[in-house]
């Protein structure tokens, strides 16, 4: 239920803003659906990084319905913006406030 209360928090107060108040809420919600825990346990499980995600996604769904969570107006996966992370990584590289090291790329929160 830990997990849950964030999504809970953010339905009521969607809700409250839209039926007390009036206002047009649109609400955006982005899913992990890749890194490197997720291609780990998909390699582990004989399954595409893609499947394994669905399946968690869509328990995760069902969870969400039997506690009265609305859907969000959008949806967004991590999967469907890797050319733009990586260049935006590449820019935080370039520009000095990213580092390489070991194969992974780390934030360089002193120089920011």
């Amino acid at each position: 239920m830990g997990h849950a209360r964030t999504y809970i928090c953010f339905d009521y107060l969607k809700k409250i803003m839209r039926e007390y108040f009036g206002y047009n809420v649109i609400l955006q919600m982005n899913i992990t659906d890749i890194d490197d825990k997720i291609i780990k346990r998909a390699n582990e499980s004989n399954q595409k990084f893609e499947e394994f995600s669905r399946k968690n996604e869509n328990s995760f769904w069902k969870d969400m319905n039997e506690l009265n969570v609305e859907y969000p107006e959008i949806l967004t996966r991590v999967s469907e913006f890797v050319p733009e992370i990586i260049e935006f990584i590449e820019k935080l590289i370039e520009n000095g406030f990213a580092y390489e090291s070991n194969g992974s790329v780390y934030f360089d929160v002193p120089k920011f």
